[in-house]
């Protein structure tokens, strides 16, 4: 599985402190951002951008 990039992760761990994603949680949204990193760089599938200010929800990006 491939690693997430230092900055997005640290972006992303932000954005689920910021809609309160409790902490035990996090690991878990992360997981599956990782599953989904992998996915698109796997099946060479584009991957959606997506602002902060346009996101509804941490799942969004």
């Amino acid at each position: 599985m491939l690693t997430l990039p230092t900055e997005l992760t640290r972006l992303y761990e932000a954005l689920l402190a910021q809609h309160d994603v409790l902490a035990p949680q996090r690991p878990y949204y992360l997981k599956w951002l990782r599953y989904y990193w992998d996915f698109c760089h796997k099946y060479a599938h584009t991957v959606q951008s997506v602002t902060l200010k346009e996101a509804k929800s941490p799942l969004d990006f």
